[in-house]
Order: structure tokens, then C-alpha cells, then sequence
């Protein structure tokens, strides 16, 4: 089988859903409504269900859906659904529905499955690889694929990779009729958790958020220098909050940004790059951020606010570090502020719309009084969101709105619980084979115990697997393999984790597969790969944030932090990331020389390394840097100069 014949035939799932017209769309509809209000009835309390047929029932109706909007292959697009795709959806019925009915006798069999069950779980197994397939990265099919065939073919693998090897009967039942696989508790996060995020997120979209956090952006930064790109910088981080998603969030807040930053005078490529940085942190953004968060916290066995709190400081230095790169790159090409546009008033857009951000609010109170995330998305978001709207015309949800925001919701959930279901596959493999243990005990051979290696060798773990996958998966896997690693190091577990998650977000921008900067190249009309290494380097704050968390565990809020040495080390990180941006646009007053470059690099190494004399040193290297970019400057303007032409 040739690599030609593998991207054409096998990997070629339908980029674009069938948009569904006449029965079919009233069946999809009413699909996705059954499945969203089962979920947000659950939430509510107003029933109790076993959690393995919660996950049962969320991969049921996921799979129905995702068979009626995803073709088979890119032909099929324009086409109805096909013999096929009902078949798989008769399926996918049959085997979960027979799951489903027959989960208390499974358990009560405690291991002894009857043969049909077996066979159930077979059939199970394949329809949700077909729907992978359609639906999610090719990188996550192909590795659920190779750790399938891993598992099954153990003793041909070299040492120290050989395992014994499992039959189909062994596979199915570990992966299938038990909770170490797919029925997992990684799908139970989407199905308990993350579903009724998204419902609620989805409420936002309905009410006109996105227009809200817009005008909000603009009120604060649209009359600054080079504004449009600050507005995308805020824009997206508000977006962040409610969306944790990437390519979602570029999609959502690039519409508006991209043009504005164009017509500013930012080249395509560059304000595509700006949009997929900014838009990259709404992984990391909290209160709400991206579903490998509650996947952490589900891991780590902490709640959920634990790892809000100590996603705060690095959210906001990684923040720092864009918008200091964009401002400095506004500075050097001369774009002032925006002229000829009246800008929103902040307090007028507060007072009109600022209730919007009360069920945010609500979450998060509810989040610190030791609600479960569950109860704090339904009650403080849904359901507050619900009420405050209704008393304005323009936000007031009618039937026809929440229909349409189900129908949203149902189909974002649907992608990411075939992708969850998927990541409960490696993770079933990795516990069956123990192969995570392998990999760790090689990993810590390589390192040899020193804690910087195995710092920037779990850092490449987590990009490479991260490049095919989405970040959940990637954190995942990288979480079993090298995070054991760190911990065997003796950094505490929440630092470990957290490491990993950052250098699992920063993989989705980083070249050559990057998702979020695709699209915002389609966006702006620019070169994807121009697009994604120039948004790599106004994220390169994400790439030095976790290794200031991991020398200071204070920045992640830890228990027995101190406030003074947290201040210190805060204001040593600012500057240091705001340093590292001028030195690579070469530009913080005025033009900086080769020379201020280095020095101010040299700078920033010894602001970000803890300890009072490298930041006095740092410092004193700075402002002589400063000082001189300064008094050039002023000589400069003395006889006259031009903008700074951009280039990379």
C-alpha cells in the first residue's frame, strides 16, 4: 500500500459536513435536541443515570449524528446519505443500544462476557473507528489504528517494545466492557463535563456575545497603536473564556480582526498570525478553557477550580508576550492609531451589555464554593444566561433560537466525543500493553535524571504527537508517557501536568501542522506556513511561560506560595517576555541594533532565571538598552526618518 493510495482512499474523510435539507434536517434537528437536553436534564439533577451509560448514550448519539453530516469521502459531500451511512448508524444503534441495556448484567458477570457480547463490543469498536475516520484528524485515527495494531501484534515488536500480544476477545473486552477504554474517563469528561460547556457556550453565540466582547475589545484598544491588532489580542483572550478552542475561536473573532488588520496595514500573514496566537491562549484562558483542562483535573483527581486558579498568572503572561509583540510591531512600521472610526465608549458598552459577562461570573462563584463544574456551567451559566437575556428583545431566547443553538452544540460535541472516545482507545492500549511505562523508564535512561533534559524532551514529546492530533489526545499521551518522567523528578503533580497541557496547546500552531493557522490563512489569504511560523514566534511566550512555572511553582498559585517572591518573580517575567519581544521585532523606541538585540537578550535570560543578582543584573542591562534606543532615537528624529519596513 503506497502512501498516494493511503492520504486518497483511507485518510480521505469528508473536510466539509453534508448540509442535510427537507426530513433529513428535521431528523438531524430533532436528534440533536434529544441528545442536548438529555444531557442539560442531567445536569440539572432531575434524574440519575449509571456513568457508564451516560458515556454509552453521549458516543450513541454522537455517532448517529456524526454518520448523517460527515461523508464517507470528499465526493460524497454534496450528496444525501448514503446505504452506508445508514448501515453504520444501524450499527452503532445495535451494538451501544445492546451496551447500554445489558451494562448491570456485564457487571454482575464481573469478567465472564458471553460471546455475543464480545461480538457487540466488536462491532462497537469498528463504527467508531469508521466515524474517527470521517470526522477527526487523520494523525488521531492513524495512531488509534497503530496502537490497535501494537496491541494485537505485541510479540513481533522489538525489545524492549515486545509485549505478549491480546486476541480480539481480550482487546474488545478491555476496551469495550470495562471503564480502561473507550467508556472511559476521558469520554466521561466530554459526556458529564464538556458537553454542557459547549451547550452553554452556544447560548452565548445565540445571544450575540461575540458582538458584545467586540465592542468591548474596541472600547480598550482600538484608538491605540496599531489597534486593530491589540482589539484581536483582547478579542480573542474574552473569546477564550467561553469558547477553548482554536481553530473555533479563529474562525469566531478572525471575521472580525483579520480585515480590520489588514486594511490597518498589517500584511495578510501577519495579521492571520496574530489572530492564530491570540486564539491558540483560549486554551489556557480561564474560567472556561479547553476540554484537556477538565481532563487534568479529572486525572489529578482535584477540581476543577484548582486548576483554573493556577492557569491565571501564565494566561496572562503568555498574553503579555503577544500583545507586546504586536504592539512593538505596529510602532516600527508607523501604524497610529485608527482614525476616521468612532470608537465604542467602554462605559457605554458595560452598561448596556455588560450583563453578559454575569453568568461567567456566576461559574466562576459557584466553581470557588466547591460546586462541581457540571452544576456550576448549568446553573451559573445556562440558566442564569437564559434569565438575564429574556429581559431584552434583542438577546431573548425563542424557540426557534434555542433550537438553533442545540443544533450548534450538538454538532461540536459530536467531533469532540468521537475524538474523546478515541483518546479512551490509546489509553486503553497504553494500560493493556504497559507501554507508557516503557516509554518513561527510556525517556528517564535518555535524560539521566537531569531535570532540564527531561523538561525540553516531554516539551518535544508534546509538540511532535500534538502536530497530528488535538491537544487532548496529545496531553494524554504525552501525560503517560513523559510526564511520569518530571514526577519521578520530584515536581509536584500539578506542575508536571500543567507543563504538558501548555506545550500541547502551543502544538496546535506549531508548523508544519498547525490547525489554528490554516485557518486564519484562509481568513487573511496568506501562506499557511508564513502564517503559522510567524504565529509561532508571537507565542513564544507559551513556549517560556511553563519553564517559569516549573523553576517558581508560586506562579501557579500553589499552596504555600509567597505573595512577595510571587510579585518579584511576576514583574521579572513581565519584563522579561515585553524584552524578548522588542529583541526579535528589533524595534522598542526606535530601531534597536544588532547589538541592543543581543544585549537585551542577554537581559531576559537573567530577568526569567530566579535569584536577586541575575535580576539586578537584568535589569541594569535593560535600562542601559533602553536608555541608549532612547537617545538614538531622539538624534534620529532630529534628522528625520522613515517607518521600519517589515519584514520577518
Amino acid at each position: 500500500m503506497n502512501m498516494a493510495f493511503l492520504k486518497d482512499k483511507v485518510l480521505d474523510y469528508g473536510p466539509k459536513r453534508r448540509t442535510l435539507s427537507g426530513s433529513l434536517a428535521a431528523s438531524a434537528s430533532l436528534i440533536s435536541v434529544i441528545w442536548v437536553s438529555f444531557h442539560v436534564a442531567l445536569s440539572s439533577g432531575l434524574f440519575l443515570m449509571f456513568p457508564m451509560q451516560v458515556k454509552i448514550l453521549h458516543l450513541g448519539f454522537a455517532l448517529i449524528l456524526c454518520f448523517l453530516f460527515v461523508p464517507p469521502f470528499k465526493k460524497f459531500a454534496d450528496r444525501p446519505p448514503l446505504v452506508v451511512d445508514y448501515t453504520m448508524i444501524a450499527l452503532a444503534v445495535l451494538s451501544l443500544g445492546y451496551l447500554f441495556f445489558r451494562y448491570e448484567s456485564l457487571v454482575r458477570m464481573a469478567g465472564r462476557y458471553a460471546p455475543v457480547d464480545i461480538i457487540m463490543g466488536a462491532i462497537a469498536l469498528l463504527v467508531l473507528l469508521e466515524a474517527a475516520r470521517r470526522a477527526i484528524s487523520p494523525g488521531l485515527f492513524v495512531l488509534a489504528v497503530f496502537a490497535l495494531v501494537y496491541a494485537f501484534f505485541g510479540r513481533s515488536f522489538p525489545s524492549p517494545f515486545r509485549h505478549v500480544g491480546f486476541d480480539i476477545t481480550a482487546l474488545t473486552r478491555h476496551l469495550m466492557l470495562t471503564g480502561e477504554g473507550v467508556f472511559g474517563f476521558v469520554l466521561g469528561v466530554s459526556a458529564e463535563i464538556i458537553i454542557v460547556f459547549i451547550v452553554f457556550g452556544s447560548v452565548l453565540q445565540e445571544v450575540k456575545i461575540a458582538d458584545f466582547f467586540y465592542d468591548l475589545s474596541r472600547s480598550l484598544a482600538g484608538k491605540a497603536v496599531g489597534g486593530p491588532a491589540k482589539v484581536a489580542v483582547i478579542f480573542s483572550s474574552l473569546m477564550g473564556m467561553v469558547s477553548g478552542e482554536t481553530s473555533a475561536n479563529v474562525a469566531t473573532t478572525g471575521a472580525f480582526t483579520i480585515p480590520l488588520m489588514k486594511r490597518m496595514g498589517y500584511k495578510p500573514f501577519f495579521a492571520g498570525a496574530v489572530e492564530t496566537a491570540a486564539s491558540a491562549g483560549g486554551q489556557i484562558m480561564p474560567p472556561i478553557m479547553g476540554a484537556t483542562a477538565f481532563v487534568i483535573a479529572d486525572a489529578l483527581g482535584v477540581p476543577y477550580i484548582r486548576i483554573v486558579t493556577a492557569a491565571i498568572i501564565p494566561a496572562v503572561l503568555y498574553y503579555v508576550g503577544v500583545f507586546a509583540t504586536v504592539h512593538f510591531r505596529a510602532v516600527k512600521l508607523g501604524l497610529r492609531e485608527t482614525s476616521g472610526e468612532e470608537m465604542p465608549r467602554f462605559f457605554t458598552v458595560m452598561k448596556n451589555r455588560g450583563f453578559m459577562l454575569l453568568p461567567i461570573m456566576g461559574i466562576i462563584f459557584l466553581l470557588v464554593k466547591n460546586y462541581t463544574p457540571t452544576v456550576a456551567a448549568f446553573w451559573g451559566g445556562i440558566v442564569l444566561s437564559v434569565i438575564l437575556t429574556s429581559f431584552n428583545r434583542d438577546t431573548r431566547l425563542n424557540t426557534e433560537k434555542i433550537v438553533r443553538l442545540m443544533e450548534r452544540a450538538a454538532k461540536t460535541a459530536m467531533s469532540l466525543a468521537v475524538a474523546m472516545a478515541v483518546v479512551g482507545i490509546l489509553v486503553g492500549v497504553a494500560s493493556i500493553t504497559g507501554i507508557t511505562m516503557t516509554i518513561s523508564d527510556k525517556i528517564f535512561q535518555i535524560t539521566g535524571g537531569s531535570m532540564i533534559m527531561g523538561l525540553v524532551l516531554t516539551m518535544v514529546v508534546a509538540i511532535i504527537l500534538g502536530m497530528g492530533v488535538p491537544t487532548t489526545p496529545a496531553y494524554v499521551l504525552a501525560s503517560i508517557s513523559a510526564a511520569p518522567v518530571l514526577l519521578r523528578m520530584g515536581l509536584p503533580d500539578i506542575v508536571a501536568h500543567m507543563f504538558v497541557f501548555y506545550f500541547a496547546v502551543m502544538s496546535a500552531l506549531t508548523p508544519p501542522v498547525c490547525t489554528g493557522a490554516y485557518t486564519a490563512a484562509g481568513l487573511a489569504g496568506a501562506n499557511p506556513n508564513k502564517v503559522g511560523f510567524t504565529s509561532l514566534r508571537l507565542a513564544l511566550g507559551g513556549f517560556i511561560v511553563p519553564f517559569l512555572f516549573v523553576s517558581y511553582h508560586g506562579i501557579l498559585l500553589v499552596e504555600g506560595f509567597s505573595v512577595l517572591d510571587l510579585a518579584a518573580t511576576v514583574l521579572s517575567s513581565v519584563t522579561g517576555l515585553i524584552a524578548v519581544a522588542a529583541a526579535f521585532e528589533g524595534y522598542f523606541f526606535n530601531k534597536l541594533s544588532s547589538l541592543s538585540r543581543i544585549m537585551l537578550l542577554l537581559a531576559v535570560v537573567l530577568l526569567l532565571t530566579l535569584g536577586l543578582a541575575t535580576d539586578l543584573a537584568g535589569w541594569a542591562i535593560l535600562l542601559a538598552v533602553l536608555f541608549f534606543n532612547r537617545k538614538s532615537g531622539k538624534e534620529m528624529d532630529s534628522r528625520g526618518t522613515a517607518p521600519v519596513e517589515e519584514n520577518l
